[in-house]
């Protein structure tokens, strides 16, 4: 992670090159290590509603961020609610679209302070939608619609110039995917429709890199951040595309990976980052689910992403700096749940038992060097329709601030599972500043028996072979790191791989 105990330093030009070598491979302080090193993933958490106080004072929750073993925090830097008079069709007389002082800062400066002073580091999305006037069709009135490359690179500018003594991890744009980020997704003749998105996003990015990496040279910058589904037939001018698609759209090659030369493609250059970003949403099933449609990938298809992203870099259609191929940042991920949302909702428990069992898959991936739990708090059916006109309720905590299960789990998740011939438990102490003792437990029909104590890894994690017994249930106890008291997991059964 990024050292908080000063301000990040501006390295002199000597020395930049050797440090960008060092920092750009896996940012969030991962940089570039053996196999055997690299299941070290960092928890972070997204919710912008909680640093925007829409659920009161951000100060004390996000206290409580970092004293659940939160290391990162996710959040934005969106163009329209930074940029002056945004609802205009021209930006303000005189207006210099690559200066600090042209933009207001207050609110994100407070956002990434509060972060910060308590102990985490930020990663930061660099996004649309913009200012009207930052549009290339403004007189639509559309904030969403076709954004100026040009105009996004000179806001991206600012941003870098005025947070790099704060800020090492970046992405550029917010699910360039979804209709609600970015449009058109798809360009229309009647009922004919091809995919346009990506094609738009690659110049968002290339303006987006190209601008952060003048200012800030060491910076990790990573992209993409596509939802993990879209719609199969393309009927719609602004519907989701599929994120399969949009990669290969990006990189301008069909379904048969050939390359495309004419049109949006024509005189095309990779896209350029140091990370793949990525929101292996799993909606209501379960983290081993593989989607049957080739153009989705939910979290039991990250060797899908994996695979199509390996391929398009191998070819040379993505460039991914600092590294043979991407790392992976989860930067969204997360259950919502049934109560309140009947719809895409899951019982409480099994968000809990899912969204644990997710984070192992991601662990066990040594691709993902971070995953972010989306939402702390849930939202309000309708409390953001700018950004999403049903809500999420995806929190720990419900928005009377209920603790659901996963509260209990969030900070020392526990998975079991069993194959043909052995059965393995997995946890975590996230709040851990090292190697600590914990006490694993096996259920008895009168209550829970020890089984054995382990020692974890450095970063709080440990894997222990159990017998293999389909009606077996294991928890562990620990002393908090934080506070000294003793604290217990929930339960886990030993699923079946």
């Amino acid at each position: 992670m990024t050292d908080l105990r000063r301000p990040r330093r501006r390295p002199a030009p000597a020395v930049v090159a050797a440090l960008f070598l060092l920092l750009s491979v896996g940012g969030l302080g991962l940089s570039a290590a053996p196999a055997s090193a690299a299941r070290s993933m960092t928890t972070a958490i997204a919710d912008d509603g909680v640093l925007n106080g829409r659920h009161g004072d951000p100060a004390p929750i996000v206290a409580g961020w970092k004293a659940a073993g939160v290391q990162n925090v996710r959040l934005f830097a969106q163009w329209s609610h930074i940029a002056p008079d945004h609802e205009a069709q021209k930006p303000p007389a005189g207006f210099d679209g690559k200066a600090e002082g042209a933009y207001d800062f207050g609110d994100l400066d407070r956002k990434i302070d509060l972060v910060r002073g308590n102990g985490m580091t930020v990663t930061l999305v660099v996004t649309g939608p913009g200012p009207v006037w930052g549009s290339l069709e403004p007189q639509r009135r559309n904030n969403r619609w076709r954004p100026s490359p040009a105009m996004f690179g000179a806001f991206a500018t600012a941003v870098a110039s005025h947070v790099a003594d704060r800020v090492q991890d970046y992405i550029v744009w917010n699910e360039p995917n979804v209709a609600t980020w970015l449009q058109p997704q798809n360009l229309c003749t009647g009922s004919r429709c091809r995919v346009y998105s990506p094609h738009l996003y690659r110049k968002l990015a290339a303006e987006g890199y190209a601008a952060i990496r003048a200012k800030d040279p060491t910076a990790t910058i990573a992209l993409g951040a596509t939802s993990s589904r879209g719609d199969r037939f393309l009927t719609r001018t602004n519907g989701t595309t599929q994120p399969m698609v949009f990669l290969r759209e990006l990189a301008c090659v069909d379904s048969r990976y050939r390359t495309k030369r004419t049109g949006e493609c024509r005189g095309f250059r990779a896209p350029k980052a140091n990370v793949l970003a990525y929101h292996p949403h799993s909606s209501q099933y379960s983290p081993a689910y593989r989607s049957p449609q080739t153009g989705d990938a939910r979290m039991g298809d990250l060797g899908r992403l994996t695979a199509v992203a390996d391929r398009l870099t191998k070819a040379g259609r993505l460039d991914v700096v600092g590294a043979s191929r991407f790392p992976l940042w989860l930067d969204e991920y997360a259950y919502e749940t049934n109560p309140p949302d009947k719809v895409r909702g899951v019982s409480f428990a099994k968000q809990a038992a899912w969204s644990q069992w997710g984070w192992w898959t991601a662990w066990k991936n040594p691709r993902v060097k971070m995953l972010a739990q989306y939402e702390w708090i849930d939202e309000q059916n309708g409390d953001d329709p700018s950004s999403d006109p049903t809500g999420w309720q995806s929190g720990l905590y419900t928005v009377g601030r209920r603790a659901k299960p996963l509260a209990q789990a969030f900070p020392n998740p526990i998975f079991g599972w069993r194959g043909s011939r052995s059965a393995s438990v997995w946890g975590q102490v996230r709040t851990a500043d090292g190697r600590i003792d914990v006490r694993l437990q096996r259920a008895t029909g009168s209550g829970w028996k020890p089984y054995r104590t382990i020692r974890t890894d450095s970063r709080g994690t440990f894997t222990v072979r159990v017998p293999r017994s389909s009606s077996a249930k294991y928890r562990f106890s620990y002393v908090s790191p934080v506070d000294g008291a003793t604290r217990t997991s929930t339960s886990t059964t030993l699923r079946r791989r």
